[in-house]
């Protein structure tokens, strides 16, 4: 039998809510709300990883990846470890660093550091991709790398003998001129003209490597397949002034046979190759090989059967040696743990990291002035042996040195945030520890807080998985790949629920909408739902997982994936959609069994090929927001349209004087919205709050939150409002809001809805409350009809009525509507009435 709320809770609630209903504060960070801290441990991938090391003169070690703490204290993705493994305090004290991954470092002869990833800000300062440091790690102000013209992350840094710099990444590094990955930089960060490669390097490809030759002359890795405007795949020799080499063996250009990660040069010329090619030169290789200076396969480098997986870096010993480390667990054969020593003809040596090695890929290799070899990555482990990121190995045996383990770990992440009647949230994401404390469970686990931030313990985090909506009666729907589940309020399996298969393929299921009447809609991509054949992504279920077989789509097609199902006060269903691989967007409208709302039409839209997102307002109206500089011949130009209830553009709309990215409506109507996110991400990113008009609501001051480049690095997911009090929940992969440490989840202090500027807002006076089937409205008569609008915990209009004109006191029936917590709304022309109603069982 499912839980439901018992009158007496509801009442209980009800007071509470009422005592604070009409309390003013303005917005801040919430101080009985505990600072969140949350982790996980490493990962593949740049966001999770220690990507980069460099090593001083003086020993001392930088460490740069996806990484946000060193033994348990908060890092700014870069750090400097003492030559024994302890953290340096001195470097970049009180600075917060760069706000994305750190992908690269290098250190000048003059002891000025090289910074390169996947950020936009450093220390605070807006800073693209490429920064370089003082010694100390503060900001070197005379240094400054060229706007980009799509921001993208960096791959690889190379020094030239004059101090000119050279950038690898991914496509359009530069405004003007187009680059193909790769530009070169004056010493002060500006773009040198005297280097060109044009290229078309496509999303996806990067320039992951450089070496600078003794002559001038440049080779490049990656996995890009076009320079110059030659079909040139992965590896190749550029001139001094960014020309291709003739000299360089043309054959070797072409039939390279996947990526190039790493480059070394040895003293005789000869170039050593890493990376996950099969191919090099014509041969047949795996993923190590050698070339002459020509650029020519080198026979006499023998590998055998070569690294059964990436090698991602190597290191050219002074013995002549090669350390090599990636994903691979063999070379020729012999069991290797990621890490191996190979001799300078390419045979394995027998004596070194013969052990398991790490537990997971790595990402660098750097040796110690003492001739210690540190490898770093994504791995938890070495032999068995906790280390996390890095470890430090013993020269001649490749065994791990237990006296220097930094303990380095990543912030944690919520994707889903859901406020419950009660004060407590429910939440999900990737995180096992929370302030401090380890969370039981999977690290996807939906887990429960209680309303001071802090675990639930009573709540048994049995669903994995995505969170999605929440019933009135707190239980909730997951979506695990294929799989669709409904949980009890705590936590439990709902066992009386039974989803069947949605269809075979590619199925992708995006999200679900719970209906007041307990039904629910489920989209994505799939094409059928148990024996029923031909859908398009969208489907009604019953209470119980059956079908709904009263709704009936109307036919789209079938690689349609559904972003977004919402329904407006008039039953009706605005479908968000966008084509498989494609990312344009269409809106269209259903009626309440499914059939096509011809009546609705956003026309030419944002025009051919466009892709932007949807927020509906209480009223049913469309906030649309984009690159779009125009919506269905109404000018936008700052990408942010409202569109009426039936999909034309508003002219009403008129106040928006700048970029925003809307994320919450208000019941109010005011819209919470992140700034100075587009075009360009920058130091300036916050939340403010737009009024009904689009113009900035000087009331709400602007409160600072991260923003990044990539969707699990540093950004707000998603902003929710507590049901109560209206106070901000802001969650998502940041580590500041407000200039404080907050990681993952931070509450902030709202001016309730009561006492908002721009809208006059005053008590309404209902009763009976709590309620059962009905409940009466009184308010001062007006000549004209008012209408009331019954809204959910999360601003979604439930039900709607009209008062009548010259009628005081009007009663308003709640026949249906599940027991829960709603506000009432009316208004008129003297304001916005509201209160919050209990519906009891």
């Amino acid at each position: 039998m499912r839980p439901t709320l018992t009158c007496k809770l509801l009442a209980i609630l009800l007071v509470s809510w009422l005592s604070n209903c009409f309390s003013a504060q303005a917005q801040s960070l919430d101080l009985t709300f505990k600072p969140t801290i949350l982790k996980t441990p490493l990962a593949v991938g740049n966001l999770q990883a220690v990507n980069a090391l460099a090593v001083q003169a003086d020993g001392k070690i930088l460490v740069g990846g996806g990484i946000d703490f060193v033994n348990g204290n908060l890092t700014g993705k870069l750090l400097r470890l003492n030559p024994d493994g302890t953290p340096d305090p001195a470097f970049n004290a009180n600075g917060l660093g760069a706000n994305g991954y750190v992908s690269a470092v290098l250190v000048q002869p003059d002891g000025k550091i090289l910074v390169g990833g996947g950020f936009t800000t450093f220390n605070e300062q807006a800073r693209s991709m490429v920064v370089r440091l003082n010694a100390d790690g503060s900001l070197d102000n005379t240094f400054t790398f060229g706007s980009a013209a799509s921001v993208r992350q960096i791959g690889s840094l190379a020094l030239q003998p004059d101090g000119k710099i050279l950038v690898g990444g991914g496509p359009s590094l530069q405004n003007t001129p187009p680059t193909g990955g790769l530009v070169r930089l004056n010493s002060n960060g500006s773009l040198d003209s005297s280097f060109s490669v044009a290229g078309t390097l496509v999303q996806g490809e990067m320039v992951w490597a450089i070496v600078v030759q003794a002559d001038g002359k440049i080779v490049v890795g990656g996995t890009f397949t076009n320079l110059n405007g030659q079909n040139i795949a992965s590896l190749a020799r550029l001139t001094s002034s960014g020309a291709i080499d003739p000299t360089f063996y043309t054959a070797n250009l072409n039939t390279t046979v996947g990526p190039v990660s790493t480059l070394a040069q040895q003293p005789d010329g000869k170039l050593l190759v890493g990376g996950s090619f099969t191919q090099l030169g014509g041969q047949p290789v795996s993923r190590i090989a050698r070339l002459l200076p020509d650029g020519t396969y080198d026979s006499s480098f023998q590998p055998g059967t070569g690294a059964n997986g990436t090698v991602r870096a190597l290191y050219l010993e002074p013995s002549g040696s090669i350390l090599i480390t990636g994903s691979f667990t063999q070379v020729n054969g012999v069991s290797r743990g990621r890490v191996a020593r190979l001799t300078a003809t390419g045979s394995l040596d027998a004596g070194f990291a013969t052990g398991a090695g790490v537990n997971n890929a790595t990402n660098a290799l750097a040796v110690l002035p003492t001739g210690q070899v540190l490898l770093a990555g994504g791995f938890t482990q070495y032999d068995g042996a906790n280390y996390s990121g890095l470890v430090r190995l013993n020269m001649a045996t490749g065994q791990a040195e237990a006296a220097f383990a930094p303990t380095i770990e990543a912030r944690g992440t919520l994707s889903q945030v859901v406020p419950l009647p009660s004060g407590q949230l429910l939440v999900s994401g990737n995180f096992t520890q929370l302030n401090g404390q380890a969370v039981a469970g999977a690290a996807n686990a939906v887990r429960r807080l209680n309303p001071d931030g802090s675990l639930d313990g009573n709540f048994t985090a049995l669903a994995t998985g995505a969170l999605q909506e929440v019933q009135a009666n707190g239980s909730f729907y997951v979506i695990n790949g294929t799989t669709l589940r409904h949980y009890l309020a705590d936590g439990t399996l709902d066992n009386t629920f039974t989803a069947q298969t949605f269809g075979s393929g590619l199925v992708i299921l995006q999200g679900v909408t719970v209906l007041t009447n307990g039904q629910l809609f489920a989209y994505g991509i799939f094409t059928s739902y148990g024996s029923r054949t031909g859908l398009s992504g969208l489907v009604r279920l019953n209470a119980d997982g059956s079908l709904d077989n009263t709704f009936v789509p109307a036919s789209a097609p079938t690689d349609r994936r559904v972003l977004q199902v919402l329904t407006q006060p008039s039953g009706k269903l605005v479908v968000v959609a966008d084509v498989v691989n494609t990312f344009v967007t269409t809106v269209t409208r259903l009626n309440a069994d499914g059939s096509a709302d011809n009546s609705f039409s956003v026309g030419s839209a944002a025009g051919s090929g466009a892709s932007y997102q949807v927020l509906m307002q209480p009223d049913g109206k469309l906030l649309v927001s984009g690159t779009f500089t125009s919506f269905n011949g109404q000018a936008a130009p700052y990408g942010l349209v409202r569109l009426t209830t039936e999909g034309a553009p508003d002219p009403t709309y008129s106040g928006v004087t700048s970029y925003y990215v809307p994320r919450l409506v208000q019941p109010d109507g005011r819209l919470l919205a992140l700034r100075d996110n587009t075009p360009s991400p920058g130091a300036n990113a916050a939340l403010v709050r737009l009024t009904a008009d689009g113009s900035l609501d000087t009331g709400f001051s602007p409160v600072a939150v991260p923003h990044s480049i990539f969707t699990n690095d540093g950004i707000v997911t998603g902003i929710k409002l507590q049901p109560a009090d209206s106070k901000i929940l802001l969650y998502g992969s940041f580590r500041y809001v407000a200039g404080q440490v907050r990681i993952g989840l931070a509450r902030l202090t709202n001016t309730t809805l009561a006492t908002r500027n721009a809208v006059a807002t005053q008590p309404l006076t209902v009763y009976p409350n709590p309620t059962h089937e009905a409940v009466t409205v009184q308010l001062p008569t007006a000549l004209e009809a008012r209408p009331a609008t019954l809204l959910d915990l999360q601003g979604r209009p439930v039900r709607t009525w009209t008062v009548p004109a010259g009628q005081a006191a009007t009663r308003l029936s709640l026949q249906a509507v599940p027991a829960g917590l709603y506000l009432l709304q009316v208004q008129d022309a003297g304001g916005l009435y509201q209160q919050k109603v209990v519906v009891t069982p």
